[in-house]
């Protein structure tokens, strides 16, 4: 039966509300999709961190990634003497160039990494400020407890020593970097150095210099051990006394 114009007339409108809809809601899941929620905006990190609700648990993950970048140093450091002692034995002096300016190369590299991990803006000191941050709200609700609150004299006491110790962190943290970039600028300076004495023949003067190069990169290493044994004190003087 053909349709009435009254009829045509209501289908077309009753499409037309339905495609509104689907297109409403689509706009409205899109905007879902693309909102950012107030915790990812509020870190830069908190997005990749599982555990981002608990500021303790985040400073020890970014304590492991100081450590892993610490342990990669030692290596490269272990690696690097190694490869001078290789470079002695080469009989070319140009093949001696190359794998001088290489080793260099790697060594300023890998230094920039560390610098990433110790930078003020890093995950790691991020993670040291939340934690200190909620070691000071934990100390202040013990001390809004009455006086015969289980525990709350020592848990004070022990929070408190947490928060000196975040203190002492953030000062090593900011050693380890200074200590850092200065490394760096020794190995950039010294790089051309270095490779101009062996241009001119001084090779074994070059290749010890180089050494001694080397062998300064193990004053990060020890800074950042400090830097990772304060975090651990400071995480275990986190935690109150239980009741």
């Amino acid at each position: 039966m053909p349709e009435t114009e009254r009829q045509t007339t209501c289908r077309f409108f009753v499409i037309a509300d339905w495609r509104a809809g689907v297109g409403a809601a689509v706009l409205i899941l899109g905007a879902m999709l693309t909102a950012t929620p107030g915790w990812a905006q509020d870190s830069n990190y908190s997005s990749r961190n599982p555990n981002r609700t608990n500021p303790t648990v985040i400073l020890e993950s970014e304590m492991s990634n100081i450590r892993t970048s610490n342990a990669q140093l030692g290596a490269r450091i272990q690696t690097a003497m190694e490869k001078l002692d290789e470079v002695a034995r080469l009989t070319s002096e140009d093949e001696k160039e190359v794998q001088v300016d290489n080793l260099f190369f790697n060594l300023r590299d890998e230094v920039y990494g560390v610098l990433n991990k110790l930078d003020l803006n890093s995950d790691f000191a991020d993670a040291l400020n939340r934690a200190k941050e909620g070691t000071i709200v934990l100390k202040s609700w013990y001390e809004r407890q009455p006086p015969d609150y289980p525990n709350r004299e020592q848990s004070i006491a022990q929070l408190e020593r947490a928060i000196q110790e975040y203190d002492i962190v953030d000062e090593r943290l900011n050693q380890s970097r200074t200590l850092a970039q200065e490394k760096l600028s020794t190995i950039m300076r010294q790089h051309r150095v270095i490779l101009q004495e062996m241009k001119i023949g001084k090779v074994l003067e070059a290749i010890d210099a180089a050494r001694s190069v080397v062998e300064g990169l193990n004053d990060i290493t020890t800074a950042m051990t400090i830097v990772e044994e304060k975090t651990e004190k400071s995480l275990q003087n986190s935690v109150p006394i239980s009741n």
